[in-house]
């Protein structure tokens, strides 16, 4: 083989099993989704139809003068984060140019439902400045007059419905390539109280957060019949549970008791449904959740395990969820169960989730949550603030070798022996048995995997096959391998330890007569070493880069020591880039790391 083995180890066989016979699903396109906040700078490496604008800083956006709040996680700071410009929706419209610009066809932006806005950029707000205070504009979901052209700035009010008309007008509707396809009832409600104490003090109530979303649902139908609404967006397993309910209030209980629900899930599905039956229009479009893995956080042999919690009955993870909730373990398809009993045709949402991770780890974690996705018949999904190896788990789906080659479009039936040890989805496009693409992974630290893929039920003959994978300690999708001694359907392959791949399987070797097979004795890291820093005006170091089309990752290295002669400490450092993209679009990136040193190590 001609990958570089990074692991001493042996090898173990896998079976995995194709079923071209077998039942198919339809993969949605926008579960290869990212969020925007902080990572306009990855548009262009990331190949992506769907882009989510939303998180903690949207909650308290001010459209009208593009102010925003940052909670909790930033000194309740009010400034200008989001936008310094002054044109009203700032940020909705830089978000429709880059959709432009780099090709995502769907956008998910968020409105705000919480109660107030901020009102400037000045800075943190205290305590005695919470809402209601001159710090702050009141939110009001319908403005029940008519529209202005442009935004009232000295009434102290901001009106959700006539910021959907705003953007309607400016950019074009739902059904058009710069508008808006869809919109978020706001973000996280139930950690308002948290997260946004300065404007909702109080934990939400299920009636507030169902009132508002029925009255902010149908003013947006009313001037964007075909956008899609998503809805509560639950920040994690025990809001899908109990919302932000606790043992003082028992409201859950009450409300559990007479509507005999399983979880606050089935009540606010139940509501909306309800809704619709008295409004004659569906008011919710899809159910939005959001999932942040507890078992990846205890370390690397975990996170190659925690996707399972999302679709396989009776997996344990190690975790609280693992311990306390497995009644509601495999996790998607009893939020889908909830969805057929209480609101059929409401489409499934993973607007934030992360696996973590920081190395292939990362890779196969994601790889195997989007095959779960389209396994689960997610509709959307969107990764939080990932990174390099998670961004190469999507990539190897949505343009695995650079030149747009992605996974199909429909999934069939996948198995492998052991998904402790191997996972795999595979694909078609439409009907077309020609092209068999499997997504595949090796979570093994040490051992190669020598897999056997059988397609069986087809009476197509396969002739070749190439593999591209990730792994080792490079995020960078290499093809490894061309197959081409394949027989009886059988194909048989090799993966290094820890890693994923994608596998283009064809009846037609010559698909594959001018690829070229990552050669890892060829290649040749070139780095650019600079001394003599003088720091600038704001006290940091700026280190021209002379041949940015080679630079691949900056090393960066520190002595620490401590004047005080202590054992433990803290140090940290950070990259921050300001660079144009191949498209000419100039952005703003950055990467931190940070180091936790005790007992003299």
């Amino acid at each position: 083989m001609p990958f570089a083995v990074t692991a001493e180890g042996g090898s173990y066989a896998m079976n995995v099993t194709v079923d071209l016979g077998g039942e198919t699903k339809t993969i949605s396109p926008y579960i290869y989704g990212i969020n925007e906040y902080g990572k306009q700078g990855e548009y262009g490496k990331i190949t992506t139809h769907s882009v989510r604008q939303g998180g903690n800083r949207m909650t308290a956006y001010n459209w009208e003068n593009n102010a925003s709040n940052a909670g909790s996680d930033w000194k309740f700071s009010s400034d200008d984060n989001l936008s310094s410009s002054e044109r009203p929706a700032d940020i909705a419209q830089i978000f429709s140019d880059a959709g432009e610009k780099y090709g995502f066809d769907y956008k998910l932006t968020t409105l705000q439902l919480a109660g107030y806005v901020a009102a400037d950029k000045d800075g943190s707000v205290s305590e005695a400045e919470a809402a209601p205070s001159l710090r702050w504009n009141e939110v009001q979901l319908v403005k029940g007059s008519e529209f202005d052209d442009e935004p009232d700035l000295t009434d102290g009010k901001v009106y959700m419905d006539e910021y959907v008309n705003y953007l309607v007008k400016t950019l074009g509707d739902s059904t058009t390539s710069t508008g808006m396809q869809a919109y978020s009832l706001d973000n996280e409600p139930c950690l308002w109280h948290h997260t946004h104490s300065r404007i909702h003090p109080q934990p939400v109530g299920m009636d507030e957060l169902s009132s508002k979303s029925i009255e902010m649902a149908a003013a947006i139908k009313k001037i964007d019949p075909n956008a899609e609404v998503f809805g509560p967006a639950l920040y994690g397993y025990t809001a899908y549970d109990h919302l932000a309910d606790d043992e003082s209030s028992n409201e859950w209980e009450t409300i559990k008791a007479e509507g005999n629900y399983h979880w606050y899930i089935d009540y606010y599905l139940d509501r909306m449904k309800k809704a619709e039956e008295e409004t004659g229009t569906r008011l919710l479009d899809v159910l939005d959740i959001h999932y942040y893995s507890e078992s990846c956080r205890v370390g690397d042999e975990d996170r190659l395990q925690s996707v399972r919690t999302l679709y396989e009955k009776g997996f344990a993870e190690n975790s609280w969820i693992g311990q306390w909730c497995q009644e509601n373990i495999p996790i998607l398809p009893t939020v889908q169960a909830s969805i057929d009993k209480y609101y059929p045709g409401t489409k499934l949402a993973v607007t934030e989730y992360n696996f973590g991770g920081e190395n292939s780890t990362a890779t196969i974690a994601q790889a195997e949550a989007l095959g779960c996705f389209a396994d689960a018949e997610v509709y959307f999904a969107s990764i939080w603030s990932g990174n390099s190896y998670q961004y190469a788990g999507i990539n190897l789906y949505t343009n695995y070798d650079g030149k747009g080659g992605h996974f199909g479009d429909t999934l069939i039936p996948t198995k492998t022996d052991d998904v402790a040890l191997a996972s795999s989805y595979a694909a078609i496009n439409g009907g077309d048995k020609g092209t068999v693409t499997a997504m595949l992974t090796n979570k093994s630290f040490t051992d190669d995997e020598n897999a056997v893929i059988s397609l069986e039920n087809s009476e197509t003959g396969y002739e070749a096959a190439a593999v591209y994978a990730v792994y080792g300690d490079s995020d960078e999708i290499r093809l490894i391998d061309i197959i081409d001694d394949i027989s009886d359907n059988k194909v048989k392959v090799t993966l290094p330890a820890l890693s994923a791949a994608m596998i283009v399987i064809t009846d037609d070797a010559s698909d594959f007569e001018d690829l070229e097979i990552y050669d890892p004795d060829a290649f040749r890291e070139e780095s650019i070493v600079y001394t003599d820093f003088e720091l600038n005006k704001n006290g940091y170091v700026e280190v021209p880069v002379t041949d940015p089309e080679h630079l691949s990752k900056v090393i960066i290295t520190a002595d620490v020591t401590s004047k005080m002669g202590s054992s433990w400490g803290s140090a940290g450092c950070a990259v921050s880039i300001n660079a144009v993209d191949k498209a000419g679009m100039k952005f703003w990136t950055s990467e931190s790391y940070s180091l936790s040193l005790g007992n003299g190590s």
